[in-house]
């Protein structure tokens, strides 16, 4: 076990060589010494340099607005606002609903609805 692991570790750090040669006139061109361990250290710093470099821009630019779930802040204000008002307008609509039934029933000879749970939110009508 601990053999392999020697072994493991010397395959690496052996050093190899990358050149790059111009093919018409075998002229050198650029020249490495690389490990594998330095390759796959380098490899692994550009992906999380990469992968931090993609989240930052996608939180903290407007590219969030692509990701599902995150909205534009004036969009949750517009809904807010529409929320409060489709509110305020189902109560509207329950109150005029109430007059018209009372309405009716006065037509109708009788004396009015006397609805002891909605005399908070119902209006007086002379």
């Amino acid at each position: 076990m601990d053999q392999q692991k020697k072994k493991l570790i010397h395959k690496l750090r052996f050093k190899y060589r990358l050149v790059i040669i111009n093919d018409e006139s075998f002229e050198e061109k650029l020249s490495f010494k690389l490990t594998p361990m330095n390759v796959f250290v380098s490899l692994s710093s550009a992906i999380v340099l990469f992968t931090v470099l993609i989240v930052t821009l996608v939180f903290y630019t407007p590219l969030r607005e692509f990701v599902p779930g995150y909205t534009d802040t004036k969009t949750k204000r517009n809904i807010q606002h529409l929320l409060h008002k489709t509110d305020s307008l189902e109560n509207v609509l329950k109150d005029k609903e109430l007059f018209f039934a009372n309405y009716l029933d006065i037509l109708n000879g009788g004396t009015g609805i006397n609805d002891s749970d909605n005399n908070k939110n119902s209006k007086v009508i002379n």
